[in-house]
């Protein structure tokens, strides 16, 4: 598995990489050998040998600089904090994790939540398929939360009780914590709606819950927003939106010493890693 997501990530966008880093490389080199040969011309003869040696040195090197990643991380100069973006299973992850829920905190599997999702798995592994007491954390978390009006009876399928965009609850303990953040509204439709300005709103408030209940620890998020929430938004453009975010609220005040952003391989073809690699370069200050 490790071997085929290396390999799709260096045939999808590495391979242009790695040409023009070679070019660079073999220019360099070139520049180098070129005016030995003014003063040792009989030390420095090249030949057509020497060129293909020079050519597949240049790959062999842009090929070690740019060898395809798995996971890239760049350290805030203040505060102490990393930020990460890798591919992997969320629920493998150590620390507290975020769970992206909708307005009505939906659990239930199939028609309404998809069972390959963030927020399906989260049933499965971590309550074991136990709905009931699911349903039960979500409700009793809850209850110092205001509601967004009254019950929304003509919603036939699943919760009915509205909350407001970016409410966010913990579940778990000190060791282990699950911050669900409702990020779009669940229409009667049963299909999810959300925006940039929705997701951003939603940040904020995840992070002024982590500050409070996760103690400066790692923290993990998935790509909230993508799939089936229909924002219209690029994965790419929705992890510099969740970077962004960590990085102004951290300015702000501390939120956590890492944050890791966990795409699943699967993913891999509608995310540049490289184009990520160098937004975080230029974003994190």
């Amino acid at each position: 598995m490790n071997f085929q997501i290396y390999l799709k990530i260096f045939l999808t966008i590495g391979i242009w990489r790695i040409a023009t880093t070679s070019i660079s490389i073999f220019g360099f080199l070139w520049l180098l050998i070129e005016p030995l040969g003014l003063f040792i011309p009989d030390a420095i003869t090249l030949g057509l040998s020497g060129y293909i040696s020079l050519l597949v040195s240049s790959m062999l090197i842009s090929i070690f600089l740019r060898f395809p990643k798995k996971s890239i991380s760049r350290k805030l100069s203040s505060p102490n904090s990393t930020i990460e973006i890798k591919l992997g299973d969320i629920f493998q992850e150590k620390g507290h994790l975020v769970v992206g829920f909708n307005d009505v905190f939906d659990t239930e599997i199939g028609e309404i939540i998809a069972e390959p999702s963030v927020q399906g798995q989260f049933l499965l592994k971590v309550y074991k398929s136990e709905k009931i007491k699911l349903d039960t954390d979500i409700e009793e978390a809850l209850k110092t939360h205001k509601e967004r009006g009254k019950e929304d009876l003509s919603k036939l399928k699943g919760n009915q009780r509205r909350y407001p965009i970016g409410t966010t609850i913990s579940l778990g303990n000190f060791d282990r914590r699950y911050f669900l953040v409702a990020y779009g509204s669940m229409g009667n439709d049963l299909k999810i709606q959300s925006n940039a300005d929705c997701i951003w709103h939603s940040l904020s408030n995840l992070w002024e819950q982590v500050r409070l209940k996760g103690h400066g620890e790692q923290i993990s998020i998935p790509v909230i927003g993508s799939n089936l929430a229909r924002t219209n938004l690029p994965r790419v453009v929705l992890v510099k939106l969740i970077i962004t975010s960590f990085l102004i609220g951290s300015k702000e005040e501390f939120i956590a010493r890492k944050l890791t952003i966990v795409i699943p391989p699967q993913d891999l073809e509608y995310v540049n890693l490289y184009d990520l690699e160098d937004f975080l370069k230029t974003a994190v200050f």
